[in-house]
């Protein structure tokens, strides 16, 4: 396709865990003068690097590292509108030196922040799963209406964001209380935080079109994956693991002796290896045997290899039903670009020489070659995608039947109601109840008696 050079390039390398993400972030930082970007959420925390299987300093090549290692176990997760704030102001900083910026981790809603324009909805979404804007106690009790009925809620943001109701449909709660929840904690209206966090990103120029970002997706068949990512664990332990677990031990335990309670479902707990090998040192300060020991350490481990493997395909779910059709939906396909790196000794031939190629064409603004096209796997990990006609995306709008009590949200689902058998008897019903006469009680008492003598008067 026609293209010319992107004003505003920007390289992000997407994937599961131990497909060989950060080794080709790094080897394109070296070949066309970039700086990489973390965009792992557990990777940003210092002192872990074994937990959170952090690229080491040798395997950086002197490449320059942005939100790795730079957070302290205490510290929460960084929320995703947090992460684009910083990650964006890090580009700017890594263009001003002439360099590209190379976007790469497995915290995928972060990769789409920086991706999508208008995904700054979607981050809030997800951040209700993430983070509340205070404790959720905390906030039903100064604002009891979030404890109220879906349809209370959706009324009261119709009259305080009616562009943010117009939004949902009247039967998400989960949307409408976070809408609602912005509004009545911060006093700002939903819609005009997100319209002025879109402006001020076009005005400083900081997000580039979908079509000046180019996306790798690293991937390894799942049975080959799921190989490799046991044996990890394995290297994992005879790196160090436990010591690393101790350490986090250690902290909790300063945290608790100054009387402080610590959150263990957010932030770096929730990284595969603490939790599952804490019984482990809980086991040791009983006492327990070797034998105990030893089953307590193999079961801590075989913990580990699933939850990663369930975290593997966490991140596929992730780009297939995220990533991908929101893609589509942008008409930006044409950039993603999926790399297999199922066979270890294949890797420079299979991932690093066809994402060098590929980025040349890109930065040059010549032809890209069809995504489809580098391999067999990338055909197949594409082809859900490709469909050759992009559906038209259905309008959000509501629309509301008194008639039958129902709520539709698109014009097309209305046109078939409104038409439909059901409508029409419950329409022909109501008209029929208002033609039957209504008695008339308006008659007083006198009258009543009148009319009773005049019958007895007939007898």
């Amino acid at each position: 396709m026609p293209r010319i050079p992107p004003s505003l390039p920007l390289v992000a390398v997407m994937g599961t865990t131990g497909t060989g993400k950060s080794d080709l972030a790094v080897d394109l930082a070296v070949r066309f003068n970039g700086e990489v970007i973390n965009a792992d959420a557990m990777q940003m925390y210092k002192g872990l690097p074994i937990i959170t299987n952090q690229i080491s300093e040798a395997e950086q090549r002197g490449i320059p590292h942005h939100m790795l290692a730079a957070i302290d176990h205490g510290e929460p997760t960084w929320t995703v509108t947090y992460f684009a704030r910083e990650a964006r102001r890090i580009i700017q900083e890594i263009r001003s030196r002439g360099k590209l910026p190379i976007v790469v981790g497995g915290t995928h809603y972060y990769i789409n922040s920086l991706l999508f324009d208008d995904t700054i909805v979607a981050a809030a979404e997800k951040e209700d799963e993430d983070v509340q804007l205070r404790p959720q106690e905390e906030t039903i009790a100064q604002f009891p209406i979030l404890d109220e009925p879906t349809d209370v809620m959706f009324k009261k943001l119709q009259e305080v964001d009616p562009a943010m109701a117009e939004r949902w449909h009247p039967d998400d709660r989960r949307k409408i209380k976070r809408s609602l929840e912005i509004f009545l904690t911060t006093g700002k209206r939903a819609s005009e935080i997100y319209a002025q966090q879109q402006a001020d990103r076009m005005a400083a120029g900081d997000t580039p079109a979908t079509w000046e970002a180019l996306m790798f997706w690293v991937y390894s068949k799942p049975e080959v994956l799921n190989e490799r990512l046991n044996t990890r664990i394995d290297k994992m332990e005879q790196r160090g693991l436990m010591g690393e677990v101790r350490q986090l031990a250690a902290f909790l335990n300063e945290r608790s002796a100054c009387g402080e309670e610590v959150d263990q479902t957010r932030g770096i707990w929730q990284s595969i290896g603490f939790k599952q090998m804490e019984p482990l040192l809980q086991a040791e300060k009983r006492g327990s045997s070797q034998m105990q020991l030893d089953r307590a350490r193999a079961e801590g481990l075989e913990l580990m290899r699933i939850a990663t493997r369930q975290y593997a395909k966490s991140q596929i779910k992730w780009l297939r039903n995220k990533t991908g059709p929101e893609l589509r939906e942008k008409d930006a396909l044409p950039y993603l670009f999926v790399l297999d790196s199922s066979d270890v000794d294949k890797f420079s031939t299979d991932v690093l020489q066809p994402a060098a190629d590929v980025l040349q064409c890109f930065l040059a603004g010549e032809a890209l070659p069809q995504p489809q096209s580098l391999s067999s796997t990338a055909r197949d990990v594409l082809a859900p995608f490709m469909e050759s006609e992009k559906p038209a995306k259905a309008e959000i709008k509501t629309f509301r039947c008194d008639d039958c009590h129902l709520t539709l949200v698109t014009e097309a689902q209305w046109n078939d109601h409104i038409t439909g058998r059901k409508h029409q008897r419950v329409v022909k019903n109501k008209k029929r109840k208002a033609l039957v006469p209504v008695p008339d009680t308006s008659k007083s008492d006198s009258d009543e008696v009148k009319s009773e003598d005049a019958a007895n008067d007939t007898k």
